[in-house]
């Protein structure tokens, strides 16, 4: 009896230490920073690379806005991206601004500028690779 019982104890053991989750982040990851800034009046639908590397969807965004995420298990193919685009109710006026960066630790990646349609309508997208 003593003996499955000492089994039974060493495989909960073993079973509790090998499937718990390791939330850290790994010793290369590095903070990623999304900014989005301009004279844009609308509101916009925002999409960046979450912390798990899937994209993430914000709605209703007015500027300026900013988002920092640590990114777990990344590579250098893990892409980061940052999407802006008018609401269909959200438009602004013409020739406003949006522009958007992408900070990997502190370092800037990517920066881009758009300017809004004849309609009042932005649409912006830039990406880079995680390094």
């Amino acid at each position: 009896m003593n003996k499955i019982l000492r089994n039974l104890v060493a495989i909960f053991i073993f079973t509790t230490i090998s499937c718990s989750k390791d939330d850290t982040p790994s010793s290369n990851s590095k903070i990623i920073k999304y900014e989005l800034s301009g004279t844009y009046s609308g509101t916009l639908i925002v999409v960046y690379t979450n912390p798990d590397g899937v994209n993430q969807i914000e709605d209703n965004i007015s500027l300026p806005w900013s988002k920092e995420i640590t990114l777990n298990n990344p590579s250098a193919t893990t892409a980061v991206v940052l999407t802006a685009g008018s609401e269909v109710s959200g438009s602004g006026q013409v020739n406003e601004v949006v522009t958007g960066k992408i900070f990997i630790g502190s370092d800037l990646k990517k920066t881009a500028t758009v300017n809004t349609t004849s309609i009042g309508y932005a649409s912006l997208n830039i990406a880079t690779l995680y390094e």
